[in-house]
């Protein structure tokens, strides 16, 4: 591993690592790590506190994805707890209401939430501390309050004079959401309060479940109390690739994790890695395998449960790799196709301890600040989920009743020899898995440190209204590329635009030191994100 000078050093710890999207909660984690709970312990802990301290990305009322590796079990485990339509959501639904597609923000964009419900299924099969002390520091930061950070009073100041949920609860407890302003949040704590204590039924039923469901139907929304009581959330296998000499995993459908692992598997036959080729050219070719997947994604990914099943498989083998790889030239030119409705407020953590135990853990509400609807007094953001979904019937992803709809949302572990080698992930909507593909790749092609490699600029390729005579979509690279990188991409007619240098993505990556056993964490300066071992 060649460490490297960086912003911020690489976080060293022999007996765990958390590294999450605030200190509050990576805090939490290595309290629990301290204590003797184990990675899923220190995780929840975690993720409870980000619920608190970074509501608009991430809460009870959305969804999560996890991959575990368990010295227990023995394997690699995928748990998706993303909720599905709500019964009374079908396409018929909406047109009968005048809509040609469905909203992205409001009632109408609420899908069941799946959050709790991951939550206490991670806790139930692998959790060793008791529940009540895994939320106590989220009930604590709840009622105390916490200091807002830049990034949540841009956030709050942008989208409270557009909507009265997120204006009332929080820019009118302030006046201005100045940072540093300390935010309360009671009704959020009483809420992770009940969870501890009641389980399930704390959430989905009795007074938070009636308050979410009144609030939704006031509101002229779908979600009703029967949509609540199915536990929606399930253990899965993983998808699981090599890369060079490791086995990348990543999530299964519903998510878009499969993305990472065909550009991994397209790229794999370039020499990324032995310094033949240039910087101009690995990154036009990432490029290439990005896009490609990206069609794969559009045509393919829905909820296998209404789709075909098997299809996956065949997008992650070497032989359609090598197939789509035939096509690099072609596809740099063909138009983007369209994805539909993308947001990237999400959270990501990853923890690890000092048995080898690993969790890849990604939670979100989907837009910042979810559907913008608040369930009462509760503090609790409703998803915007839902808008997810296409209304054409004919098209993969197209809205069902009991549906799940397609995710953004990934997370990925690296193995190599047999054990744990990287864990990580990133918010980012559409940029998560370009954003991944290009850690992995520093990561092991260019044997970076983790914080290097969370450091390193990053280009993101997204659709854009180019020349005719042009590429079809925009390359916007952060700055810190040579000119000379800059120059040959745009001679082989890519449109780049150089960006602020932190502008995609905030990865958060922890590495196992094969010569010592020790974690090394990373964590991205582009946003609220800190790395603490232990």
């Amino acid at each position: 591993m060649k460490f490297q000078k960086a912003a911020r050093p690489v976080i060293m710890g022999q007996n765990g690592m958390v590294s999450s999207g605030h200190y509050l909660a990576s805090l939490a984690g290595v309290e629990i790590l301290k204590e003797g709970g184990n990675a899923v312990d220190a995780a929840l802990a975690a993720a409870f506190v980000s619920a608190v301290v970074k509501p608009e990305t991430s809460g009870p009322g959305g969804d999560l994805f996890a991959l575990v590796s368990m010295k227990k079990s023995g394997k690699v485990e995928a748990l998706n707890a993303s909720g599905p339509a709500p019964a009374k959501a079908s396409i018929e639904e909406f047109h009968r209401r005048g809509l040609k597609s469905i909203p992205q923000y409001g009632p109408l964009a609420i899908a069941v939430p799946g959050a709790v419900d991951g939550w206490l299924e991670l806790h139930k099969k692998y959790g060793t501390v008791d529940l009540p002390r895994l939320t106590a520091d989220a009930e604590r930061i709840g009622r105390e309050g916490f200091p807002i950070s830049l990034e949540f009073s841009e956030a709050v100041h942008e989208l409270a004079p557009n909507y009265p949920w997120v204006d009332k609860y929080y820019r009118q407890p302030f006046g201005a959401a100045k940072p540093g302003k300390i935010l309360a949040q009671p009704g959020l704590a009483g809420v992770f309060e009940k969870i501890a204590r009641q389980g399930r039924a704390g959430f989905y039923s009795g007074e938070i479940g009636e308050k979410i469901c009144a609030t939704v139907k006031a509101e002229g929304g779908l979600l009703a109390p029967e949509d609540l009581q199915p536990v929606v959330c399930q253990w899965l296998e993983p998808l699981a690739s090599t890369y060079r000499d490791t086995t990348v995993y990543e999530q299964p459908p519903v998510s878009q994790g499969f993305m990472v692992l065909e550009m991994l598997n397209i790229a794999e036959a370039w020499p990324f890695h032995d310094g033949s080729m240039s910087q101009a050219e690995m990154v036009h070719f990432q490029i290439a395998a990005k896009k490609l997947a990206f069609e794969d994604r559009i045509k393919h990914l829905e909820d296998p449960a209404f789709g075909d099943a098997k299809i996956i498989a065949r997008l992650i083998s070497k032989a359609h790799a090598a197939q789509r790889r035939l096509l690099v030239d072609e596809i740099l030119r063909r138009p983007a196709a369209s994805a539909g409705h993308q947001s990237s407020d999400t959270t990501y953590l990853c923890a690890t301890d000092r048995d080898g135990n690993a969790i890849s853990f990604i939670q979100s509400v989907f837009a910042p600040f979810g559907s913008r609807l608040i369930a009462g007094d509760t503090g609790v953001i409703m998803n915007n989920r839902l808008c997810s979904f296409g209304l054409d019937p004919s098209k993969a992803n197209a809205l069902k009743p009991g549906k799940r709809p397609a995710h953004t949302l990934n997370a990925y572990m690296v193995f190599r020899g047999g054990e744990v080698f990287a864990v990580g992930g990133s918010p980012g909507a559409d940029e998560q898995p370009q954003t991944n593909f290009q850690i992995i790749h520093d990561l092991v092609d260019l044997d970076m440190d983790p914080q290097s490699a969370v450091e390193a600029p990053r280009w993101s390729h997204m659709p854009g209204t180019p020349p005719r005579d042009q590429l079809p979509e925009a390359l916007r690279m952060e700055d810190g590329y040579p000119s000379a990188t800059l120059d040959a991409l745009r001679a082989k007619g890519h449109i780049v635009t150089v960006v602020d240098r932190w502008s995609f993505g905030s990865a958060k990556v922890i590495v196992r030191d094969r010569d010592n056993g020790s974690w090394l964490g990373g964590a991205d300066p582009r946003r609220v994100a800190y790395a603490l071992g232990w």
